[in-house]
């Protein structure tokens, strides 16, 4: 998938509201705003770095092909591959201790964290 074209703003538009910034809100608000739209995006939650640890929230989020596509639309996956973490495979621990693996793909396939 190609980068989304910047288009040119309008200066008479009204601005496009977007009531949370998580993944799909922030990706939303870059898709149109590459397209020319004005937008506000607002988030209920804290910025969790400056949030204390009662209030921010953290969840480690793997990255799959879906995701890759989503960002390649708007042109940033170079500047997020450089900062991933490739994850090639889960680890399974059971009761015994005993530890088994799974790949997440093919070999030398991996999501990102």
């Amino acid at each position: 998938m190609e980068p989304m074209p910047d288009a040119p703003s309008s200066a008479t538009a009204e601005p496009l509201v977007i009531m949370g910034a998580g993944l799909v809100g922030t990706l939303l608000a870059l898709y149109l705003t590459r397209r020319g739209h004005p937008v506000h995006l607002y988030e209920r939650l804290p910025d969790p770095r400056k949030a204390g640890l009662r209030e921010a929230r953290s969840i480690n989020l793997a990255l799959s092909d879906r995701g890759w596509r989503g960002l390649a639309g708007v042109g940033v996956t170079d500047d997020i591959q450089k900062v991933g973490i490739p994850m090639y495979r889960r680890v399974i621990h059971d009761q015994r201790g005993q530890l088994t693996y799974q790949p997440y793909g093919q070999e030398g396939q991996a999501i990102f964290s």
